[in-house]
């Protein structure tokens, strides 16, 4: 079987900044697994060619001041001493990950927080440790403000937590949101809402969700 490693060539390697560290191994990873390569900084390699790309990878991704990677015996340990640096040692990762655990255990939506911000915080913890996302919908669900406490019950009751995903659950919630915030008509609730039941209320809610399964 003839193995075929793709040409880094004039790719656009993202660059590595102060603050973009995960995001950009992550990203370096998958362009360098769809060029053959990743495999060669993960695990080492006895074909000069193969290190020699993968170690040109590394060094467009990063700036000026970590050159001297380049004069690393191979792209393995160029992608281990940039990982030490950046990431720290094993017992820095493990304190990193109790940190990242211990915020998610408490996170909260801050004071007049939009759905979407929120989102975007409790996937910046999914990044840094692998988190089930049935456990992080579950979790969204529990500390949604009580303005969205109605939608969180009826998503629990009517749908499959191990088939939503945070996008999923954002959405549906947006949409409250962005009916809460909209101008007040005569004759509606004080939130732009039609006065209902409780059993018209949870009837019309059902039957929503059950259109967007």
């Amino acid at each position: 079987m003839v193995k075929t490693v793709h040409e880094v060539g004039g790719a656009q390697f993202p660059l590595l900044t102060c603050t973009n560290y995960d995001e950009w191994a992550t990203m370096m990873m998958v362009m360098l697994k769809a060029r053959g390569l990743w495999r060669v900084v993960k695990g080492g390699t006895d074909d000069e060619q193969e290190d020699q790309m993968a170690m040109e990878a590394i060094l467009k991704g990063v700036p000026p001041e970590y050159i001297t990677l380049g004069s690393k015996k191979s792209a393995k340990e160029a992608w281990t001493s940039l990982e030490a640096i950046r990431v720290g040692s094993d017992r820095v990762k493990k304190a990193k990950l109790q940190l990242l655990r211990c915020e998610f255990e408490n996170i909260a939506f801050r004071d007049g927080e939009a759905v979407e911000d929120f989102a975007l915080r409790l996937t910046s913890l999914m990044l840094g440790e692998t988190i089930k996302e049935e456990t992080v919908v579950a979790k969204y669900l529990r500390v949604v403000p009580s303005r969205y406490a109605h939608v969180a019950v009826s998503i629990e009751t009517l749908l499959d937590l191990d088939v939503l995903t945070i996008e999923d659950v954002t959405a549906r919630l947006k949409t409250v949101e962005d009916r809460a915030d909209a101008p007040v008509a005569q004759g509606e609730g004080p939130k732009g809402q039609l006065l209902l039941t409780q059993d018209e209320w949870t009837a019309r809610m059902k039957e929503k969700l059950m259109r967007t399964r």
